[in-house]
């Protein structure tokens, strides 16, 4: 059924001998580090995380990383509750012949539930109110005092239960001012991220 209020808008058809190309990309604005924090976050509010589930096999979730061009994914039950993080560092190289060793299984029988970093009570986050307001700089000191390439942003719904709305990521923000990544000022693996989801 058609709505009255809203007419069709005027169109025709591409002309038969006359090229038609793809449209360049547009440049990205250009950040510094006294523009709004929120034009470097990743909004969850306005795009859906990439998630996978506990259950997942390590090779889905290398798949799916992969394809999405990703370090990591947000791990996630059915009721959309963060559980943890899995990274490459994860599901590849020793870090999983470990954990097989340890649980006694047979490296293919793995899941991301049994190689993710866990989600704990005391993560280290920021908070989207006090993000609302702050400049790229800000973020940026904030990721070095944590010795952290990515932090979570949250809010919280009408129970006070956190909401994860956002995320942090300094090769994000590095490539979006147009500066060369600096691994040596902080460091740019999981394995040292675990500060930013609890102990």
């Amino acid at each position: 059924m058609s709505d009255h209020r809203y007419k069709p808008l005027p169109w025709t058809k591409l002309t038969r001998g006359v090229p038609c190309y793809l449209s360049k990309v547009l440049a990205q604005t250009k950040v510094e580090a006294g523009s709004p924090a929120l034009d470097v976050m990743t909004d969850y509010r306005l795009q859906p995380a990439l998630t996978i589930a506990p259950g997942a096999s390590l090779e889905e979730a290398n798949r799916v990383m992969a394809c999405a061009h990703a370090q990591f994914i947000l791990v996630a039950d059915e009721q959309a509750q963060l559980l943890g993080i899995v990274t490459e560092a994860g599901t590849k190289g020793s870090r999983p012949l470990a954990a097989a060793h340890q649980l006694g299984l047979r490296p293919t029988e793995l899941v991301v539930a049994n190689v993710m970093i866990d989600k704990h009570d005391d993560a280290e986050v920021m908070h989207l109110r006090d993000v609302e307001h702050a400049r790229v700089g800000n973020v940026l000191s904030t990721l070095k005092e944590l010795g952290t390439p990515f932090c979570l942003v949250v809010d919280h719904d009408a129970a006070d239960n956190h909401v994860l709305c956002g995320v942090f990521s300094l090769h994000q923000i590095e490539r979006q001012m147009g500066i060369e990544p600096q691994p040596e000022e902080i460091a740019q693996t999981f394995s040292q991220v675990v500060s930013s989801l609890g102990h």
